[in-house]
C-alpha cells in the first residue's frame, strides 16, 4: 500500500510542476499544460490508426528481439566454450556497447536505407547484452560440475544442448528481460531518426515538425504505458518461472 501512494504522490509532484511551468510558459505551441495533453492522448485512443501505429513498432521490436535472442544465446554459449572465438567476437561486443546510438543509427541509415537499418540498429543494441549474458552463464558453471560432464565423455552436442544452456539460462533470462525494454526505446529512437513511413518515432517526429507538442506529449505517455505494461507482463513471467522452479 505505501508503495502505491509514494508512486502516486510522485505523480502528482510531477503534474503539479508541469502545470506550474505551462502557467509560466503561458504558450500552448511551446509548453502544452496537462489537460491539453490528456485531451491529446484520449483522442489518440480513439483513433483505429493509433493502434496500427503501436503495431509496427512492436513487430520491428519483435522480429529484431528474436533474431539477437537467437544468435546472441548461440554465439555466446560457443564463445564461453572457445576461447578464440570470445576473443574475436570481443572487439565487435565493446564496440557496440561503446558507441553512441545515434552515430549507429545514423550511419546504418546511410548504408542500408531507413526501412531494413531499423531491425539492424536494434540488433546491435540488444546482441550485446544477451551474448555477453550467455558467455558468463557458461563461465559460472561450477568447476566441479564441468569436470563430472568431462569425465562422463557426452557429445559435444549433448553438453551445448542438454547441459550447458539450462545451466545458463538465470543469466539468459534476466538479460531477455532488460533487452526488451531497451530494443523498444531503440526502435523508436530509430523510427525517430530515420523518419520510416508508419512508428510510434514516426509520430513523435510529425508531432516536431508541425509544432504538435501536445501530440509528443501523448505519444510519450503511450511509450510509458507500453514499457510499463512490458515490466507488469515481465514480472509476472519471472515469478511464474521462480514458482517452477
Amino acid at each position: 500500500m505505501r508503495k502505491y501512494l509514494l508512486g502516486s504522490l510522485s505523480i502528482m509532484i510531477i503534474i503539479i510542476i508541469w502545470t506550474l511551468y505551462a502557467l509560466v510558459i503561458d504558450n500552448q505551441y511551446i509548453f502544452p499544460n496537462p489537460l491539453t495533453v490528456i485531451k491529446s492522448f484520449i483522442d489518440l485512443l480513439t483513433q483505429v490508426k493509433t493502434y496500427s501505429i503501436i503495431v509496427y513498432t512492436l513487430f520491428r521490436l519483435i522480429v529484431a528481439f528474436i533474431i539477437s535472442a537467437f544468435l546472441g544465446i548461440f554465439l555466446g554459449l560457443l564463445a564461453g566454450n572457445l576461447k578464440a572465438l570470445d576473443e574475436f567476437l570481443h572487439p565487435l561486443i565493446i564496440s557496440l556497447r561503446t558507441l553512441p546510438i545515434a552515430s549507429i543509427i545514423i550511419i546504418l541509415m546511410i548504408l542500408l536505407g531507413r526501412s531494413f537499418s531499423l531491425y539492424i540498429i536494434t540488433f546491435l543494441m540488444i546482441f550485446p547484452i544477451i551474448y555477453e549474458a550467455s558467455k558468463h552463464g557458461v563461465h559460472n558453471i561450477p568447476q566441479a560440475l564441468k569436470n563430472n560432464i568431462a569425465l562422463e565423455n557426452h557429445p559435444k552436442r549433448i553438453i551445448f544442448f542438454k547441459i550447458q544452456l539450462p545451466l545458463s539460462l538465470p543469466y539468459i533470462r534476466t538479460s531477455l528481460f532488460q533487452s526488451i525494454g531497451l530494443g523498444f526505446k531503440v526502435i523508436v529512437m530509430a523510427e525517430f531518426i530515420t523518419q520510416t513511413q508508419m512508428g510510434i518515432g514516426r509520430e513523435l517526429y510529425n508531432g516536431t515538425i508541425s509544432i504538435q507538442y501536445e501530440r509528443v506529449f501523448a505519444w510519450t505517455i503511450i511509450i510509458i504505458i507500453i514499457v510499463a505494461l512490458f515490466e507488469v507482463i515481465l514480472k509476472k513471467i519471472r515469478k511464474a518461472y521462480d514458482i517452477q522452479s
